[in-house]
């Protein structure tokens, strides 16, 4: 009696073990494949690094940007300096001359 006692208790240990272990070993194999591994957490990491310093210049450049507009609709003779120097708009009665270096 006692021994077939000691077999169910033997057995439902060995089978607790078999099933824990086949479920840490399921685990393990999924944090290192798929979709959801440990590898590709840190791709995303890192493209979520990346786009955040482009999202940094490009709202630095939409001040400065904004800034330059602003600088554009409040002062003439600024708009003025910056046609005749950027894109080479000239007054009828003058002449633009380019000399090389």
């Amino acid at each position: 009696m006692r021994s077939l006692f000691r077999n169910r208790v033997i057995y439902a240990r060995i089978s607790i073990v078999l099933i824990v272990s086949f479920g840490l070993g399921v685990l393990a194999v999924g944090t290192f494949r798929g979709d959801n591994s440990v590898f590709s957490y840190f791709e995303l990491k890192k493209s979520r690094t990346n786009l955040e310093a482009t999202v940094a210049d490009l709202e630095k450049q939409n001040r400065e940007l904004t800034e330059e507009i602003t600088r554009l609709k409040k002062s003439k003779s600024y708009a003025r300096k910056v046609l005749r120097d950027k894109y080479h708009v000239m007054d009828p009665d003058e002449n633009i001359m380019f000399f090389a270096d």
